[in-house]
């Protein structure tokens, strides 16, 4: 169904954002393929358990755990959202303890705005666009609500450490499973301020940019379920995989004299050494000088995965950068995912240092070319080096 020809106003966007909605769709197909293979009962107690650990690391005590996990049931992509159930939507979010990691408006929905919300849950857009437009249209309802927020510049995570509305969220997953897309657990800071000083067309290009990055990473998380007994990885490397790896490792390689220069500026003895392996190499798990193993960021357990490493040493400080590209799903589903992961050791102790999140990771599709996916692994590999080097220089 092309939905992005249609002449919603919703739909003029950018060919960049465009292009994001087509490799979510490649995406979604190889996801709908993979999981006719899975035992259903099996499949929807591991979607269980992922919502359940997303929803604790928002910080959500049990209550906000069962009202997520209840609208992200399978069986719910059959459930039409009306005003009425909308309305039964925000009494629940309303009627969480405070102990949990969100918050309502100072004042119900009435049913004028619960109508707005199912009619923005129906647009005719592509379901990712119609997903962010829902969230956008319930975070304004939302804000002329909470007579807090009066005069305020304030998005949907609030201000100074406020929780995030759940509503939002709970409305835009369930605009997802009922076009059979994978349920969305709460992010933070998704939606952009509406003091950012863009416009609200800019904001939402923003906002639907970021629901396709996330739109990915749970079709990602999704494919990486895998049944008790699958095959073991293949040994030998994948040619994507392999010119994607190669790829990482002369861009890392290409940016060590300059990094070696500035650490030099701050100590005379620093040094820099960049080395790869793989997932059947021992080195990875024994090396005196990897405290952190690439197999920490690999998504699905157990599944073939090759590493690009950048160690960094300052003084009594070093850090470990990284770059990892793994197999995503098994039996193999042929999407790659490239992460990065860092950890900086100090006479302190060892800590993490990049806070990338699975979204903004970069995913490879069986039928691309490096080079179509360059730009965003490239980008990934620069934003890992910048914070690396940061909390390094900082030490």
């Amino acid at each position: 169904m092309d939905t992005l020809s249609s002449g919603v106003a919703l739909n003029r966007l950018p060919g960049r954002v465009r292009d994001e909605l087509t490799d979510v769709d490649r995406l979604r197909s190889i996801w709908t393929r993979h999981r006719h293979g899975q035992p259903r009962d099996a499949r929807a107690a591991a979607r269980r358990a992922l919502i359940r650990r997303r929803v604790l690391d928002l910080g959500g005590a049990p209550a906000l755990e069962d009202l997520v996990v209840s609208t992200s049931e399978e069986g719910m992509s059959g459930q039409p959202i009306s005003a009425d159930y909308v309305r039964e939507l925000a009494r629940r979010t309303a009627g969480l303890p405070t102990d949990c990691a969100s918050r309502s408006p100072d004042r119900p929905l009435g049913e004028e705005e619960a109508r707005r919300l199912a009619e923005a849950a129906v647009v005719p857009a592509h379901p990712v666009i119609r997903a962010a437009y829902t969230f956008a249209e319930c975070v304004s309802v939302l804000r002329g609500l909470d007579t807090a927020e009066e005069g305020a510049d304030r998005g949907a995570e609030g201000a100074d450490g406020d929780p995030p509305w759940v509503l939002p969220w709970i409305l835009a997953s369930l605009v997802l499973q009922r076009a059979d897309y994978p349920p969305l657990p709460p992010v933070p800071r998704a939606f952009p301020p509406p003091s950012d000083g863009r416009d609200h067309d800019d904001r939402f290009v923003a906002l639907v940019h970021r629901f396709a990055r996330l739109v990915t990473g749970a079709l990602r998380d999704e494919l990486c379920w895998a049944p008790a007994s699958v095959p073991p990885p293949r040994e030998r490397i994948p040619p994507l995989a392999s010119v994607t790896c190669r790829r990482i490792q002369d861009y890392v390689r290409s940016r060590q004299p300059s990094l070696s220069l500035i650490l030099q500026s701050l100590d005379p003895d620093a040094r820099t050494v960049v080395r790869s392996g793989g997932f059947d190499d021992n080195e990875e798990e024994t090396s005196d000088t990897a405290p952190v193993p690439a197999s920490r960021t690999v998504l699905t357990p157990g599944a073939a995965h090759w590493w690009t490493v950048l160690e960094m040493v300052v003084g009594d400080a070093s850090l470990t950068l990284f770059v990892v590209v793994q197999e995503v799903g098994r039996p193999h589903t042929g999407v790659l995912a490239v992460t990065a992961d860092a950890r900086l050791t100090t006479p302190d102790g060892v800590r993490d240092v990049l806070d990338i999140s699975g979204a903004d990771s970069a995913t490879v599709m069986p039928t691309d070319c490096v080079d179509e996916r360059w730009p965003q692994i490239r980008d990934l590999v620069d934003e890992a080096v910048s914070r690396a080097m940061n909390a390094l220089t900082r030490v």
